[in-house]
């Protein structure tokens, strides 16, 4: 159950990595795209574009891509076959200001002098990205919540166990004046124990997990090795705040252990008595 947690634990951190890194460049980036139309000349079209954005407020570059570029673009859907003779827009990688961000409608309204621009701001794919993070993270936090309780399921089964398999002990105990907390204090020890050293080695499983998925991927730079690596090697700021996640777990897995065997331990002891 501890080993499951810390993969839920990671699963969530690297989805907020991605969806922050995603997000970001985003909403920092926007495309300008520049159809061919008859009758126009699309390379002064493009340029026209171009020089627009690039003096417009809150605007810090605007780089023409060249159709190569453009062309690997559509690698995913046409493969890499010759896209000559066809009318692949022209495309415009626009970086904003985040401090002092662009009119966007202002802006729209200025490319109208391009014949076929278009902006594209990206925020489509923003709110699909966001959207898809937080279903990601209501699954990984229903699949910690199901861990817990398994986990508290398992504990009381244990205790239930322990107790029925020390039952003489525990009705001598009884019989010389031994009170129910006494007797539930002696077994607390074992369960303390149990907790530590089950969350410590599904931490060790879970650290040795990510481990594996980042040297099975070799050198790329993208991917679930790439953002494995980067769970385990990051930046002392964000590597303390990932680690201090994964090793809560060992304490939680002791509280859970302890509380839930004290409470069912009170309860049989009671029920006995």
């Amino acid at each position: 159950m501890c080993y499951l947690a810390c993969l839920a634990i990671g699963a969530l951190i690297l989805v907020d990595r991605a969806v922050t890194s995603w997000t970001s460049g985003l909403s920092r980036e926007m495309t300008i795209q520049v159809r061919m139309m008859r009758g126009t000349d699309i390379v002064q079209e493009v340029e026209k574009a171009r020089a627009i954005t690039a003096a417009f407020p809150g605007v810090v570059s605007a780089d023409i891509l060249d159709e190569s570029e453009g062309a690997k673009l559509l690698e995913p859907w046409l493969g890499t076959r010759s896209l000559e003779g066809l009318p692949v827009p022209r495309l415009i990688r626009v970086v904003s200001d985040t401090a002092n961000p662009p009119n966007i409608p202002a802006l729209e309204e200025a490319l109208l002098q391009v014949k076929g621009a278009r902006l594209d701001t990206h925020q489509k794919w923003e709110a699909e990205l966001t959207r898809m993070a937080r279903a990601l993270s209501a699954v990984s936090y229903a699949i910690l919540l199901l861990i817990c309780v398994s986990a508290i399921a398992i504990v009381i089964f244990a205790t239930r166990a322990v107790l029925q398999a020390n039952r003489h002990i525990v009705d001598l105990l009884h019989l010389v004046g031994a009170r129910d907390s006494y007797i539930a204090r002696q077994i607390d020890g074992r369960f303390l124990r149990t907790g530590l050293l089950a969350g410590f080695i599904g931490v060790g499983l879970g650290l040795f997990t990510f481990l594996l998925l980042g040297l099975l991927g070799g050198g790329s730079e993208s991917g679930v090795a790439a953002a494995s690596r980067g769970l385990l090697f990051s930046t002392p700021s964000i590597a303390i705040w990932s680690y201090g996640l994964l090793f809560a777990v060992p304490g939680a897995a002791t509280l859970i252990c302890l509380i839930t065997a004290r409470v069912t331990l009170m309860r049989r002891l009671g029920v006995a008595t």
